[in-house]
């Protein structure tokens, strides 16, 4: 008798953990910290397709409910049943590929290509301005700002390059700002995305001929629609998703 309520138990607290990893690999997975991605959705015959590319801030991390609050989902309900929106964003992922995380050698991206998209939107630079990949030296030389606006430009291309011909609009990066315990997240630095990296990727906008979404000023000063500095909370990845609106429509 012993030994069955010995493994009655056992069952029971095996099943609990089970229960547990289980409810913590769906809420780490939602917050982007898998490396998941959203399901992608197939387009309806003649529906408008548009592509989200990004990191976590397209991703949604952060955001409870991200399947319907990112700002690629608020998008599609902006945009309505004659488009198809995918969300391709990736967490941590760079536009340079000299980056930790360059975008372009990800699968996803790969994917984003395949969909085929008759609008692209890129939103990529903020995972740039950390310290280990913006101050990156060859030869006792900063070359990451030059490789930065290089590799946006190549990865424009590449879009403008599909056989679907996509309009491939460019957003800037939002603004960075300390978290509640007074430090910038992730190494991400607030100066480089103002004075640097916006201004680069509004240039290779204009070098390419892609429209710039600049979502800088919308979020300046505004730190509350930030849960942890950096990503936007449902509200805003909603202010950002009509920004796009208007921009596409």
């Amino acid at each position: 008798m012993k030994r069955k309520k010995v493994i009655r138990i056992l069952c029971g607290v095996l099943a609990g953990i089970l229960l547990l990893s289980g409810a913590v690999i769906l809420i780490v997975a939602d917050r982007g910290l898998l490396g998941a991605y959203h399901p992608l959705k197939t387009p309806k015959s003649g529906q408008i397709r548009v592509a989200c590319v990004g990191d976590s801030v397209t991703y949604g991390f952060g955001i409870p409910h991200r399947s319907a609050d990112s700002y690629p989902a608020v998008l599609q309900e902006l945009l309505g049943e004659r488009y198809c929106v995918n969300n391709y964003g990736y967490s941590g992922r760079t536009g340079s590929l000299l980056g930790d995380r360059p975008y372009r050698t990800e699968t996803l991206c790969t994917k984003s290509r395949a969909f085929a998209p008759d609008i692209v939107v890129i939103l990529l630079g903020a995972n740039d301005s950390k310290t280990f990949n913006w101050d990156t030296e060859v030869a006792g030389m900063q070359v990451y700002p030059d490789l930065f606006e290089a590799d946006m430009r190549e990865l424009v291309t590449v879009y403008q390059n599909l056989s679907s011909h996509p309009k491939v609009f460019l957003a800037t990066p939002l603004p960075a700002f300390p978290d509640n315990s007074g430090t910038v997240r992730y190494a991400v630095q607030p100066d480089v995305i103002r004075d640097a990296i916006r201004p680069l990727i509004e240039r290779v906008a204009q070098q390419s001929g892609a429209p710039v979404i600049d979502l800088y000023p919308l979020f300046v000063g505004k730190p509350e629609l930030f849960s942890d500095g950096l990503h936007p909370t449902a509200e805003g990845a909603a202010l950002l998703a009509q920004a796009v609106y208007d921009a596409i429509s």
